[in-house]
């Protein structure tokens, strides 16, 4: 049976890193025949035409007749005007999916009406298959159409469903934002470790490895309820060395510069969107 076509409208960062998960992915069916993408310049075509094996191109028109999936991977500054270009199609057979961060998709629907629109926030860690997609959509999907979204990003990493539109939003803090939040904290803990002598790419390399043994420990725990507290409780031993250096994190109430980090995030996003979406 032949596989549902795809077609990435925009060839930016995040579209690329899910076309390089997904031709990698042994345990997708999806080929490069059935796969295209449309760029800005003839140049940039040709290159992700290469670098993929798919057809790439800059005709959004045609993309859209010949594609079953549409996936929407530009800015969301550009949004309202590939929006508008989509709107002149018949999209009655086609599935959307919009990466865009923060345009609701009651905003979508002033433009495509009924359509049926997914939207998908995946992150960065997507282009080494290490990446969470958090999905939404607000109306029932048929099983197929389902079991192809979760194909396509599956490939990506992992994936999450959610039951409210609203919960997007702490997805952009906790895991788009959240990687680098935690990279912003590795490089605290490697301008701390210089006073021990190790070389910059050394300490790159240990912080590196002690975050994966910390999610691998999480991610792989047999517990049925785990927490990250039992773990930090497990490592941090009471009158130890790593309880000495915990109580210092708390004692500058790290969970409220965490809340008020997720919340200025989160604020910004909203107001990004209203300002973009004012005239939609």
């Amino acid at each position: 049976m032949s596989h549902p076509n795809i077609g990435f409208l925009g060839a930016g960062h995040m579209n690329r890193a899910i076309l390089s998960a997904i031709l990698t992915d042994e345990q997708t069916n999806i080929t490069p025949d059935c796969l295209s993408a449309t760029c800005q310049t003839p140049e940039h075509a040709q290159a992700v035409g290469k670098q993929f094996n798919i057809r790439a191109h800059c005709d959004n028109a045609a993309l859209v007749h010949d594609s079953d999936v549409i996936i929407l991977g530009v800015k969301p500054q550009q949004m309202h005007d590939v929006l508008t270009q989509l709107s002149q199609y018949n999209l009655e057979d086609k599935l959307i999916i919009t990466l865009a961060a923060g345009i609701e998709l009651e905003d979508y629907r002033k433009i495509l009406g009924d359509a049926l629109i997914v939207r998908a926030m995946p992150n960065i860690a997507s282009e080494k298959q290490a990446g969470l997609t958090a999905l939404y959509s607000d109306i029932d999907l048929l099983e197929e159409d389902e079991a192809l979204i979760e194909s396509i990003f599956n490939s990506a990493g992992s994936i999450i469903w959610l039951d409210d539109e609203i919960q997007l939003d702490g997805i952009i803090a906790l895991s788009g934002s959240g990687l680098a939040f935690m990279f912003r904290f590795m490089q605290s803990m490697a301008q701390a470790g210089e006073q021990f002598g190790f070389e910059a790419d050394e300490l790159f390399d240990i912080l590196s490895v002690t975050a994966m043994g910390a999610a691998t420990l999480a991610l792989e725990s047999e517990d049925p309820s785990p927490s990250f507290k039992h773990f930090c409780d497990k490592i941090a031993v009471a009158g130890g060395t790593t309880a000495e250096g915990i109580k210092i994190m708390e004692s500058h109430d790290i969970d409220t510069l965490v809340r008020n980090t997720f919340t200025a995030t989160i604020e910004k996003n909203r107001a990004l969107k209203d300002d973009l979406t004012k005239d939609w």
